[in-house]
Parts: C-alpha cells; sequence; structure tokens
C-alpha cells in the first residue's frame, strides 16, 4: 500500500493517458536510459526500484502516466501487487 502511495505522489499532476499507445517506447528505440542493465529487477518488489538513477517514473496498471517519451527516463512498469514486470526507456 505504501508504495502504491509513493508512486502516486510521484504521478500527481501527470495528465491521464490517452490511447492505447500511451507511454509506449518505440520498437527500434535505442537504449538511451540503460534499462537492460536493469532487467534483473523484473519480478522484484517495487522498493527495488528505488536505488535506480533518475529520471525515472514508477507506474502501475490505473495509473494516469503522460504520454511525453523522455529517452533519458527509466520507466518502470509495476504490477497489481507492485512487482516490477517491466523496465523501459520513455
Amino acid at each position: 500500500m505504501k508504495y502504491m502511495i509513493f508512486a502516486g505522489l510521484l504521478l500527481a499532476g501527470c495528465g491521464a493517458a490517452v490511447g492505447p499507445t500511451a507511454n509506449r517506447t518505440p520498437a527500434n528505440a535505442p537504449d538511451t536510459c540503460n534499462a537492460a542493465a536493469h532487467q534483473g529487477l523484473i519480478g522484484m518488489d517495487a522498493a527495488s526500484s528505488l536505488a535506480l538513477p533518475e529520471p525515472k517514473r514508477l507506474y502501475g496498471p490505473n495509473d494516469a502516466v503522460t504520454t511525453d517519451y523522455n529517452p533519458d527516463r527509466l520507466n518502470v512498469q509495476l504490477n497489481e501487487i507492485d512487482n516490477i514486470v517491466a523496465i523501459t526507456c520513455g
């Protein structure tokens, strides 16, 4: 629960995602944020992502996120029980 509050605070002020392509990393995008180095965190709880470098954003399946693309930002996608399911750039 505390991770949901933390994620909510991080996303405060963000607009709602628009359409099914919201927050999608382009298929051929280079690994500009070094996401490949952090793939070992997949399956771990959200607290594990706190050590990741900035800029980063954590979001769950029902969280609103902006549709802007920042190639240097780590996106940490969480599931319903706050486990990391994906780490991408954007």
